[in-house]
C-alpha cells in the first residue's frame, strides 16, 4: 500500500526549475487518482464475481489445488484473511488496517526535547515525607517545551497536576528509581459526583481522571469543508464541495448521525443491541493528504468507514490540543488500602490522556495498588512497556484490586509490552474507541473488555492471556448498545483454558489463532472475506499462526 512516503519529493525534484516541478507535481497527483480507480474498478471487478471468489477462499482454506499439488505445512499456518506478508488482504478486508495505531503511526522515534529542567531545581525533596507537590508544580510551569528530569527518589504529591504544553516530557530515572507516591485520592481533590447508567451514586473517578492529565478537550471545529460525494469504506480519496487543503497537511474526517440512528447501526452491522443510550452519535477519523486535484482530495489511509450523505459528513484540519508529551521512566504508587469493590474507586489513577492529546506516549511506567491504570482518550498515543501491580493485601473480597487496568476509549492507539501482574475488573478496556491496539502483552487471568459505546475495528495480538477464565468478560451500560461494533479483531491469544466465542449480541467478530470450544460449525462456515458481518473464526493453534503478530505484520507491509 502506498504511504505519504511514495509522495514526497526528492532532492532532484527540488533542484528542478520551478515550471517543471509544476509539471511533475501535477503529474505525480494524476498518478494518484488513476491508481484509485484502477483499485476501485478492480473492487468492482472483485465484487462481481462471487463464483470465483468462491473458488479462491476453498484454496485458501487448505483446499487441494487443482493441479493436486499438496499445500505446505506453512501454508496451513497463515490466515485466510492475510496470507504470510499480507498478500491476501485488501482495503476493503474484513480485516482492518491497524499499522498506523500509536505514536505518530509508528513511522518516526518519539520527539524528545534537548533542552531539560529538574524538579530539583525547583525545591522537590524526593524523600518520602515531604510533599513536592509546589516544586512539581513549578517545574511543570517552567518546563513547558522541555524534558522535566525526576532524579531518583520518592515524590509525594497531594494535587492533580496537569501537562497542557506540546512537546513536554516528564522522564524519572527508572521506575525503580523515581517514585511518584500520590498520598491524596481525587475524590478528596475533585469529587466529580456522578450517578452509573444504573443510578448508583458514585463519582467519575470510577471510569476517568488522572492525578497528571496530558492535553486538555479537542479544540472547537472550523474550517470545515463538506464532503459531497459517497464513498465506500476501503476506498482512499474524498470529493469535498470547496478545497484549501495541501499535500502534507492531517485532516480530521468527521460523520454525523440521524434521526433514524443509522450511522451507529451502520458500526453495529445492525446488531445494536439497546441503543437509547447512543444519540447524536458522532465517528472520527484523521488522514495525511497525499494527493490534491481539484476539490478532490487523496488520503494516506483506506476510510473505516462508508461515507453518505445522510451523515453530514465534513473534513476539518486536525488540531488537537497538545502533541508530543510523554511521562516515562517512573512508578506510580498509591497508599495501601484495600479495594472497596466496583464503583466505590476514590481516584488512584495515574495518568489521563485527554481527548484533544495526540501523538502522546507513556513507556517505561510501573503502576501499584491503584484503583484504574491509565485512561487514553487522545489520538495516536502509545503505551508501552507498563507494569501494572498490586499488594495482596490491596485485593477485594473478590480478588480485584482495581476497576480498570489500561484504557483506550480513542482513536487509533497503541499499547504494547504490558504486564498486568494482577486481576482488575477489567485488564483492559476498550470503549467508543476505534482502530485501538493491545498488542504483545501478558496478564493474570486477562479480561479483554468491550465496555459498549460503539467501538468498532478494534485488535487484540500476540497476547498471553494466562489462566483465560473470563477472556470476553464485558461489561457498560445496557442502553450503550452491544458490546462491540463490528471489527473486533482477535489475533494469536494464548490462554491455558479456551473459551467459547464471544456472546456479545453481535456476529462481526473475527477471530484467528485463539482456543474456541464452539467454533468447529463457525469455522466451517465463514463468510466473504471481504465482508465486514457474520462470525470469523480459523481453528489455527495459538504460537503456530504466521505472523504471531498482526499490528507488527501490518506495520511492517506498510514500511517496504
Amino acid at each position: 500500500m502506498r504511504t505519504a512516503r511514495d509522495f514526497m519529493p526528492s532532492p532532484l525534484f527540488l533542484r528542478l526549475p520551478m515550471g517543471l516541478c509544476v509539471r511533475a507535481a501535477a503529474l505525480a497527483v494524476a498518478a494518484v487518482f488513476a491508481a484509485a480507480a484502477v483499485f476501485v474498478a478492480a473492487r468492482d471487478a472483485t465484487a462481481a464475481a462471487p463464483a470465483a471468489e468462491s473458488r479462491v477462499e476453498k484454496a485458501l482454506a487448505g483446499a487441494a489445488p487443482a493441479d493436486g499439488a499438496k499445500a505446505s505445512l506453512n501454508q496451513l499456518h497463515t490466515s485466510m484473511l492475510w496470507g504470510r506478508q499480507g498478500e491476501r488482504w485488501s482495503p476493503e478486508s474484513r480485516l482492518p488496517d491497524f499499522s498506523m495505531a500509536g505514536y505518530r503511526r509508528g513511522e518516526e522515534p518519539y520527539r524528545v526535547p534537548k533542552e531539560s529542567v529538574s524538579v530539583k531545581d525547583f525545591g522537590a525533596v524526593g524523600d518520602g515525607r515531604t510533599d513536592d507537590t509546589a516544586a512539581f508544580r513549578r517545574a511543570f510551569e517552567a518546563g513547558g517545551g522541555k524534558r522535566i528530569v525526576v532524579p531518583p527518589g520518592r515524590y509525594v504529591l497531594t494535587d492533580i497536576l496537569r501537562m497542557r504544553a506540546s512537546n513536554t516530557v516528564l522522564r524519572g530515572a527508572g521506575p525503580g528509581r523515581t517514585v511518584l507516591i500520590f498520598s491524596k485520592p481525587g475524590i478528596e481533590i475533585e469529587p466529580r459526583i456522578s450517578k452509573t447508567d444504573g443510578g448508583q451514586p458514585t463519582s467519575n473517578w470510577s471510569w476517568a481522571g488522572g492525578m497528571i492529565v496530558v492535553g486538555g478537550p479537542m479544540p472547537r471545529s472550523e474550517g470545515e469543508m463538506k464532503v459531497v460525494g459517497a464513498a465506500k469504506r476501503g476506498q482512499m480519496q474524498l470529493a469535498l464541495e470547496a478545497n484549501s487543503f495541501r499535500p502534507g497537511e492531517e485532516v480530521m474526517l468527521a460523520l454525523h448521525d440521524d434521526g433514524e440512528k443509522s450511522l451507529v447501526k451502520y458500526l453495529y452491522c445492525d446488531q445494536t443491541g439497546d441503543i437509547s443510550g447512543l444519540n447524536r452519535w458522532r465517528v472520527v477519523q484523521v488522514f495525511r493528504i497525499v494527493g490534491v486535484k481539484g476539490n478532490t482530495i487523496a488520503l494516506d489511509r483506506p476510510l473505516r468507514f462508508d461515507v453518505r450523505a445522510a451523515w453530514k459528513p465534513t473534513v476539518e484540519r486536525f488540531r488537537p490540543s497538545a502533541t508530543d508529551v510523554g511521562i516515562e521512566s517512573l512508578s506510580f504508587e498509591f497508599p495501601l488500602r484495600r479495594y472497596e469493590g466496583h464503583f466505590k474507586e476514590v481516584g488512584f489513577n495515574p495518568v489521563e490522556i485527554a481527548r484533544g492529546a495526540a501523538h502522546c506516549w507513556l513507556r517505561d511506567i510501573v503502576v501499584r495498588n491503584a484503583d484504574s491504570g491509565p485512561y487514553v482518550f487522545g489520538s495516536f498515543c502509545t503505551v508501552e512497556n507498563i507494569r501494572l501491580q498490586a499488594d495482596e493485601a490491596r485485593l477485594s473480597k473478590q480478588g480485584h484490586s482495581g476497576h480498570h487496568g489500561i484504557s483506550l476509549q480513542g482513536n487509533d492507539l497503541l499499547c504494547r509490552d504490558f504486564t498486568i501482574e494482577t486481576r482488575f475488573i477489567h485488564d483492559l478496556t476498550v470503549q467508543s474507541s476505534i482502530g485501538c491496539a493491545f498488542a504483545r502483552g501478558k496478564a493474570v487471568d486477562l479480561c479483554m473488555d468491550h465496555h459498549r459505546w460503539a467501538s468498532y475495528e478494534n485488535l487484540f495480538t500476540d497476547i498471553d492471556a494466562g489462566k483465560g477464565t473470563r477472556l470476553f468478560a464485558s461489561s457498560g451500560g445496557g442502553n450503550r448498545g452491544n458490546h462491540s461494533g463490528a471489527g473486533a479483531t482477535f489475533w494469536n491469544i494464548r490462554a491455558e483454558k479456551p473459551s467459547r466465542f464471544p456472546n456479545w449480541g453481535i456476529d462481526a467478530i473475527t477471530i484467528v489463532a485463539l482456543p474456541i470450544t464452539d467454533g468447529e460449525s463457525i469455522a466451517a462456515s465463514l463468510p466473504s472475506p471481504r465482508s465486514q458481518k457474520g462470525r470469523w473464526l480459523e481453528l489455527i493453534p495459538p504460537g503456530e499462526v504466521q505472523p504471531q503478530n498482526l499490528y507488527d505484520a501490518m506495520k511492517a507491509r506498510r514500511a517496504k
